[in-house]
């Protein structure tokens, strides 16, 4: 499998404390099945710093740990939609997805439903490809799910996380998520994963659950095929 969405690299945000937790979390992650992890930390304004030095250099550490553990890793970001994305990912503040047009997009829960229509728009014209980040959470989408059959049709992806498809963020989010799985209208599963305790990696748990409902084929769409052409974007320098 593939994991889009993870919050591994230690001392960057509020994911991973520690190179010890990074460590244990890749275990995890190898244990689970996963052989190819997009790292990526907030990129928020006035809340996470986003320091691509320190990004780095975390990288670089994490980077043995996950060799060692056979499991590819690559950089990205999870931005939290402002006015100035696309003039940040031009000049190179903030990363997308391993390196490749596709940008990890996270928005208000309780945001209108016009400001996120218009930044898609504007992404998609510069020539990026939206991944919605835990589509579930938002209310727009919760009010009216045929909302994010629209903004599939604009060209964006919608990620949904496994902890919600299990019911571990509560009953509403499970119904939701099995209301948008039932329509066929996610793209991609991802952990979102932040520690080795609290919000843990249960990708394998996550596609045995949706193999069974939905069948093998569809699990394997949105935990492998979909997230993979992520990563051959990024090999074909896109």
């Amino acid at each position: 499998m593939i994991d889009i969405h993870c919050h591994l690299l230690y001392g960057v945000d509020d994911g991973a404390r520690s190179p010890k937790e990074s460590e244990a979390m890749l275990t995890i992650a190898k244990a689970q099945g996963i052989e190819k992890i997009i790292l990526t930390p907030h990129y928020r304004k006035d809340f996470f710093p986003y320091s691509l030095k320190d990004i780095e250099r975390s990288y670089f550490d994490v980077m043995e740990m996950a060799e060692e553990k056979g499991i590819e890793i690559y950089l990205g970001c999870e931005y939290h939609v402002d006015s100035e994305i696309v003039e940040n990912l031009f000049e190179g503040r903030c990363l997308t997805l391993a390196g490749s047009y596709y940008v990890l997009c996270e928005y208000s829960t309780f945001g209108r439903y016009d400001f996120l229509k218009n930044s898609l728009e504007e992404l998609t014209a510069a020539g990026f490809t939206p991944v919605i980040a835990h589509a579930e959470r938002y209310e727009c989408f919760r009010k009216k799910p045929e909302l994010l059959a629209d903004v599939r049709k604009m060209g964006s992806l919608i990620q949904i996380n496994a902890d919600s498809v299990l019911g571990i963020e509560g009953a509403p989010l499970k119904r939701f998520c099995k209301t948008v799985l039932k329509g066929g209208l996610a793209d991609i599963i991802a952990s979102d994963s932040h520690g080795v305790r609290e919000r843990q990696c249960r990708l394998k748990e996550c596609f045995d659950h949706v193999a069974k409902r939905y069948g093998e084929e569809r699990a394997k769409k949105l935990f492998i095929h979909n997230p993979e052409k992520i990563i051959r974007a990024s090999a074909e320098g896109r």
